[in-house]
């Protein structure tokens, strides 16, 4: 469905105007069908993103500064959800090395079971709402790209 459609707007200010509403709807909207995904798993989409980075790290530590130059959403608490995470077994924290007095956080084996658990439901879900050829996946990937380094 057109973006007119779904927001019953005839008109937009300019094709950017147009094309930023519909960036900022399709975010919302993709961002809903993966929230029911992390849902069945007593997970937020945040709590998720740090376990996928910590696998992408593991088997080392990350730092909180680490962690957080990655994530998708920049402004969540990041020790709140760790000290979630880390009450449902799913990370381990762990003396950082250089300075004893900080703490660095991994992923351990529950944490890395859960996110295989969970894969094969984003992939399905990623195919299912693509609906773009690789070609076309890349060029919008490489517009967005350009939209933050204008």
């Amino acid at each position: 469905m057109k973006i007119e459609d779904e927001l019953k707007q005839g008109k937009f200010q300019s094709n950017v105007h147009k094309a930023l509403v519909n960036v900022m709807f399709t975010n919302s909207w993709i961002s809903d069908r993966f929230r029911v995904v992390f849902k069945n798993y007593q997970l937020t989409s945040q709590q998720y993103n740090v376990l996928r980075i910590l696998r992408g790290g593991y088997p080392e530590a990350m730092n909180p500064n680490q962690i957080k130059a990655v994530m998708i959403d920049k402004n969540p608490d990041l020790t709140r959800l760790c000290d979630r995470l880390l009450s449902m077994g799913y990370i381990d924290r762990c003396v950082n090395d250089e300075n004893k007095r900080k703490m660095n956080i991994r992923i351990n084996e529950k944490g890395l079971e859960i996110l295989d658990e969970i894969d094969p439901a984003v992939s399905k879900l990623q195919s299912e709402i693509s609906g773009l050829t690789e070609a076309e996946a890349a060029k919008l990937s490489d517009l967005l790209d350009k939209v933050r380094n204008a």
